[in-house]
């Protein structure tokens, strides 16, 4: 061939590539994307369609595609596909396309590198869940990845929710959300922070209902904020009639979902007949009903252990409390239906109670009935006060359920029926630590600290799991909260004291070098030994949640410094106070028979604060951090 006509193909072959690769349309460009939508953000959705079509009250199948532009390393994570299935529902048809910045097509294919993995885990004794994972294992960013897939329902009890944000920091093209149902199906749907309402069309056998969002820039997440689901765009769904594994329910009250729930627990709380004599036996001669929980609670926690169960139904119903009393072990529906069932042997009303537990777990909405639990705890009512079992633990104090599950709305289930209610809230009495210490300072500005704390209430929660450490990761675990910059750990202890209301007392006993900064005739040291204001927020005027103060808390420092015999007082800094509605703050120093003494109390006052606040928010915590930066300068006796 000669050489002439070999140029020839060579330029046919180039002009059609060019044509291939500049001639096509190139729909995912990064230089596409509107410059506001990459603000703030790691990752940009250019397209979400999610499609769910209702066959029957127990049928369903959910199409997706879902196109995501990866801007950065940080958004790497986004660019990974996971999805959990079980018996009741399947993902198929999984195809992924992946684009490098200039929309050209880099690979694709139907279930390409799709991995299966089972979901059990580290503390599951069973599960039939399992999830499959696809990873482009593409790291030259900007790219695109394109997904899409089928996931078919077989039983009922959850919907599809739409979130419009994916995740903080990932702004989005466009989502559209549609249900497709038979005419005249009945299911319901609540509209949050929408402003595009929902368009509905009626055919001659079907109905769709539609919800779309476009251009909707990125968010940051910000400090003390509520979840985004609270202030974002989304669409709750759920049905009115269900049906799972042949169990038919009905999601339209809490009423209804409690009797449901009850329903799949009747006849499993029975006990085998000499358990039921052994429990008789360990209560009798007592009176006391609230001392007889409290035997029962321990019989609970020195019998069983947890482990989760989640096959098949097992994932909402209860194994049988015999079942729990022969093996000595279960997951929290069958461990609170054991306790339950322990209290029925004896007489004692309780109530089998559905929460959502976590500690930042999102609220619970009250105005729309649907599963929106994760856990179950056991609810024992008296005539003046409400007893709380957490049953999944060997270790917490009887009658504490700590920041798992407090102050929130649970549904408390009962055949007479069913309703929301609220477990305790511990107050800013209940919340506190206590911390005093004695500081030995030398001449050179070393130091030695002797450091008391006694944590309390939902403090308690910071420091309980050391109680459960060896001596090596407890060490460990006390140096990690320690905040003095520098210091040698020589010794420490802690003692538990099981009340309703628990707490821990923690003694350290620390070397701290350079404590002192001693500059020519002047030794400068901080009074702040240990509490240090965290979370520090920072200035905005585009602050889009709420301010969320979780819980109410009390911190209260009294630290005694022994001086150097050569040194004197040489400057104070001048009591403070601070009074606002989010908290108070004081500090307060005194002189005496040459030791200074240090008093900080600090309160953080539960609430939700309006975005209006933010400024004056910023401003307390600001004057807060700023005081516990404070130096106290001693002098030089010349």
């Amino acid at each position: 061939m000669s050489a002439s006509k070999n140029r020839t193909i060579l330029f046919i072959l180039f002009t059609f590539f060019l044509t291939w690769v500049y001639g096509t349309d190139n729909k995912y460009k990064v230089n596409d994307i509107a410059k506001d939508l990459l603000v703030d953000a790691k990752a940009v959705v250019r397209t979400s369609e999610t499609v769910f079509e209702i066959s029957d009250i127990d049928k369903a199948v959910m199409s997706v595609k879902y196109v995501i532009t990866i801007l950065n390393t940080n958004g790497i994570d986004n660019s990974v596909l996971i999805k959990f299935y079980d018996k009741f529902l399947s993902v198929r048809k999984i195809r992924s396309d992946l684009y490098d910045q200039n929309g050209i097509p880099i690979k694709n294919g139907i279930n390409v590198d799709v991995k299966d993995y089972s979901a059990n885990a580290g503390y599951s004794l069973y599960e039939d869940n399992r999830v499959k994972l696809l990873d482009p294992k593409y790291r030259t960013t900007p790219f695109t990845v394109e997904f899409t897939y089928e996931i078919v329902y077989n039983g009922l009890l959850f919907y599809p929710d739409w979130f419009v944000y994916d995740d903080y920091n990932v702004s989005v093209e466009k989502s559209t959300f549609t249900i497709i149902t038979p005419n005249e199906f009945k299911f319901r749907y609540m509209e949050n922070n929408i402003k595009d309402r929902v368009t509905i069309n009626k055919g001659k056998d079907k109905t769709t209902y539609t919800w779309k969002a476009e251009n909707m820039p990125a968010i940051k997440n910000e400090p003390f904020g509520t979840p985004f689901q609270e202030y974002t765009s989304n669409v709750l769904t759920a049905p009115s009639d269900f049906e799972i594994s042949g169990y038919k329910g009905n999601l339209e009250s809490w009423s209804s979902f409690g009797k449901w729930i009850n329903m799949l627990g009747k006849g499993r709380n029975t006990l085998p007949t000499e358990s039921g004599d052994k429990i008789r036996k360990l209560v009798s001669g007592m009176t006391d009903d609230y001392e007889k929980i409290k035997v029962l609670y321990n019989y609970l926690q020195n019998k069983v252990r947890y482990v989760s169960i989640q096959k098949g139904i097992g994932g909402w119903q209860t194994i049988n409390a015999e079942t729990v009393d022969r093996l000595s072990y279960g997951d929290c529906k069958a461990l609170s239906n054991y306790m339950k069932s322990l209290l029925d042997v004896v007489g004692i009303k309780s109530y089998y109670t559905l929460a959502n537990a976590g500690e930042d777990a999102t609220p619970i909405k009250a105005a729309f009935p649907s599963n929106q639990f994760n856990h179950v705890i056991i609810c024992v009512p008296f005539k003046n006060d409400t007893l709380w079992l957490e049953c999944t633990s060997q270790h917490l104090p009887f009658g504490y359920i700590g920041t798992f599950t407090d102050d929130r709305k649970v549904l408390l289930t009962s055949e007479d029926g069913s309703a929301l209610v609220n477990t305790k809230k511990y107050t800013i009495d209940d919340n506190k630590q206590i911390r005093s210490a004695t500081v030995s300072l030398g001449e050179d500005g070393n130091a030695t600290a002797i450091i008391k704390t006694d944590y309390r209430g939902a403090l308690y929660d910071k420091v309980y799991w050391v109680l459960q450490m060896d001596e090596a990761d407890r060490r460990k675990d006390v140096q990690t909260r320690i905040t003095v910059p520098s210091f040698k750990l020589i010794n420490f202890s802690h003692r538990e004291e099981r009340n309703i209301i628990p707490s821990i007392k923690e003694e350290l006993f620390l070397g701290l070098p350079d404590y002192g900064i001693i500059m020519g005739n002047r030794f400068l040291f901080n009074p702040n030994l240990m509490t240090k204001f965290g979370k520090l927020p920072y200035k905005t005027k585009e602050r889009k949640s709420e301010i969320s103060i979780r819980r109410s808390y009390n911190e209260i420092d009294t630290i005694t410094f022994k001086l150097p015999v050569s040194y004197k007082i040489g400057q104070i800094p001048e009591k403070v106070s601070v009074l606002t509605k989010f908290g108070q703050y004081t500090t307060e120093i005194s002189f005496f028979n040459n030791t200074i003494r240090y008093i900080r109390t600090f309160k953080f006052f539960k609430g939700l604060y309006p975005v209006s606040d933010y400024s004056d928010f910023v401003d307390f915590c600001d004057k807060v951090s700023i005081n516990d930066e404070s130096k106290i300068a001693l002098t030089k006796i010349l």
